[in-house]
C-alpha cells in the first residue's frame, strides 16, 4: 500500500440572474491555500524510498495533464526527479504507482485530483473563451503554481457561465469517481454550498 504524498513545507458568495454572473458562488475546493502561494516540491514516500517531484510552475503540469490520453509513465518521467528509478522499482505494482501519482496531482493542484483533472479538461475544451480570458487578464501559468492557476480558472469558468448552470456544473465537477470516498464532513459542506447556490 503506497504512502500518501508528503509535501514540504508542511502547512501548519450569491447566484445572479440568467446570463454570465460574476456574483455566482465559487465552490470551496482548495484543501490547503499554501499550495496556491507558489510552486512547492512534493516528496513521495514509496517502498521505503523517497522520490521528489520538484517545484515547477503550472505550465509544466498542464503540458502533461492537458494531453488527450494521459500517460502516467510520461508524467513521472517528465516531472519526477528520479522518474526512471521510480518506474523501475520492482517493489511497486503499477496500481500502487498509479494511485501514488494521483495523490501527487491532488497535492500540487490543491484539491481532489478528480476535480483538478476535470477542471483542466473543461478549460481545454473551452480554450477559445477561457484561454483568451486568461491571457487577457495576464494570468501567467509559467509563474503560478498549478493550484493557483486552477483557483483562477475556476472563477473565470463560473463567471463565463449562466448562473442557472453553475450548480449542475459544480456537482459534476465534484462527483467522486468509482472507488473514491468523501469524508462525511466534506459531503455536508458541499450540501450547504449547493443549498446556498440554489437559494
Amino acid at each position: 500500500m503506497p504512502s500518501r504524498a508528503r509535501a514540504r513545507p508542511q502547512s501548519p458568495a450569491g447566484a445572479g440572474s440568467s446570463g454570465p454572473s460574476p456574483q455566482a458562488v465559487v465552490p470551496h475546493h482548495t484543501t490547503d491555500p499554501i499550495w496556491s502561494l507558489q510552486p512547492w516540491p512534493v516528496d513521495l514516500e514509496l517502498a521505503g524510498k523517497t522520490y521528489t517531484f520538484p517545484a515547477v510552475p503550472a505550465v509544466q503540469w498542464l503540458a502533461q495533464l492537458m494531453q488527450d490520453d494521459l500517460d502516467p509513465d510520461q508524467i513521472i518521467l517528465e516531472l519526477c526527479q528520479d522518474g526512471y528509478e521510480l518506474l523501475l522499482d520492482e517493489d511497486l505494482g503499477a496500481e500502487d504507482l498509479y494511485h501514488a501519482l494521483l495523490d501527487v496531482i491532488g497535492q500540487v493542484s490543491g484539491r481532489k485530483w478528480w476535480i483538478a483533472l476535470r477542471l483542466i479538461g473543461v478549460v481545454k475544451a473551452n480554450w477559445n473563451v477561457l484561454g483568451a480570458e486568461m491571457f487577457y487578464r495576464h494570468i501567467d501559468p509559467t509563474v503560478l503554481s498549478l493550484s493557483a492557476w486552477l483557483d483562477v480558472m475556476l472563477v473565470l469558468t463560473i463567471r463565463a457561465m449562466d448562473a442557472k448552470d453553475v450548480s449542475m456544473f459544480t456537482s459534476r465537477l465534484e462527483l467522486p469517481p468509482p472507488g473514491e470516498t468523501i469524508p462525511e464532513e466534506e459531503m455536508e459542506m458541499s450540501a450547504d454550498q449547493f443549498l446556498s447556490m440554489a437559494g
